[in-house]
């Protein structure tokens, strides 16, 4: 037997998460001396908050280690909803903890998808959705716009329609907003358009909503309608690890749905984590209950900007607006068939990106892993001597092209 047909057909061709290659990659060339400017991973850096810290040390002190609900705490579901403005609207029974955001996503498909029913995707999905809904035994598919549309790689409700109408067997339609990679933010108008096309077709509206509290020029979150309409077809999907310093290895997410989706994914929970890790549950719970600190927002503000204007010497890139997030998504399609000092020829953006980490210790996110050439993903969540340098090392690296 081949060594591939040991493996399972559905994760036999997986490659691991790019976020974590780019890690990987980051401290490889560190730890072999070498300049480092990594604007690959996208978690948050700087300090934990004490309270949230301390909150995890008590739990382990008090013995708080015995199997818990798998539903999680009962005292963090109801938070959430509070977190979320979502206490009059919900209770406890429509919220469950997972291990992170992304186990939150498996259970909606494993718990609403039969084998080939379709989940699809916007326009350019973050690198798990795919293997997640691979995984699941669905068919993932990217909702792309029309041809010609400058509306920054957004799906428009016709959009939505025209791929429902080719694919009967959809199940649920997965908007990312804040999108990561590409730093855009729906607006309230266009995410109601979406969800109720998904209500108008009775399949499942999934926001991913994981960095709602990344909004910048005082912005709010345009938050989705709830009400007996859409409630039976929204779920939302959250977590601590984007909108708190350091917080992405507590591995604590939730989904709110309907509740008997919810008892589908309790049920699926149950066997196979049988819930979250209770101490990093009372973390979360700290991390949620006290008032919000915007300093991270304003400071990832910040960094936008400095970025933002430091890429102004970029040649060849267009770098998008960054409404949200901390992702500045650069387009680099004006450095394909470009040549590399040693004569090497630019075709893709996994070229591009690997020309910046070899000749200027550049890391950024190629556009092949979100499913769109042509385009780097480049987080700034990083100090600003970092940005400043590591831009600056991208510029002159790109004015060797020739």
């Amino acid at each position: 037997m081949r060594e591939l047909e040991r493996i399972s057909t559905k994760l036999a061709k997986f490659r691991p998460s790019l976020t974590l290659e780019l890690k990987s990659l980051a401290a490889e060339r560190e730890e072999r001396g070498l300049p480092v400017y990594d604007f690959g991973l996208g978690e948050t850096k700087g300090e934990l908050a004490p309270h949230i810290r301390e909150a995890g040390i008590r739990a382990y002190r008090e013995g708080q280690t015995m199997y818990g609900d798998p539903a999680g705490l009962i005292e963090l579901r109801r938070s959430v909803l509070e977190w979320l403005g979502l206490q009059d609207r919900y209770g406890p029974e429509n919220v469950v903890i997972t291990a992170g955001a992304k186990q939150s996503l498996l259970n909606i498909f494993l718990s609403v998808c039969n084998p080939a029913d379709t989940v699809l995707f916007d326009a350019a999905p973050w690198v798990s959705y795919q293997p997640l809904a691979i995984a699941a035994y669905a068919s993932p598919i990217m909702v792309l716009p029309r041809a010609g549309e400058l509306n920054r790689l957004k799906v428009s409700p016709a959009d939505l329609k025209r791929n429902l109408k080719m694919r009967p067997h959809a199940r649920l339609f997965l908007l990312n907003s804040p999108v990561n990679p590409t730093g855009q933010l729906y607006s309230a108008d266009e995410v109601e358009a979406l969800l109720q096309v998904c209500v108008e077709h009775g399949i499942f509206f999934v926001l991913d909503r994981l960095y709602w509290r990344i909004v910048f020029e005082g912005r709010t979150y345009p938050e989705p309608r709830v009400d007996d309409e859409t409630r039976p077809w929204l779920i939302q999907v959250d977590g601590i690890s984007k909108n708190f310093r350091r917080t992405g290895g507590l591995r604590i997410g939730w989904s709110v749905a309907p509740v008997d989706v919810t008892r589908a994914m309790v049920n699926l929970q149950s066997h196979y984590t049988s819930g979250p890790a209770v101490p990093t549950q009372y973390s979360a719970l700290a991390a949620i209950t006290e008032p919000y600190d915007e300093e991270l927002c304003r400071a990832l503000q910040g960094k936008r900007d400095l970025l933002r204007k430091e890429a102004e010497a970029l040649a060849y890139v267009e770098v998008w607006p960054t409404p949200a997030s901390f992702y500045s998504f650069w387009d680099v399609r004006g450095v394909f068939g470009k040549r590399a000092p040693d004569g090497r020829l630019l075709e893709s953006s996994s070229d591009v990106a690997e020309y910046l980490v070899q000749a200027a210790g550049v890391v950024t996110g190629p556009g092949t892993a979100f499913m769109q050439d042509g385009y780097l993903r480049v987080s700034f969540a990083t100090p600003d001597d970092q940005i400043v340098a590591g831009v600056r090392a991208a510029a002159t690296a790109l004015e060797q092209l020739s």
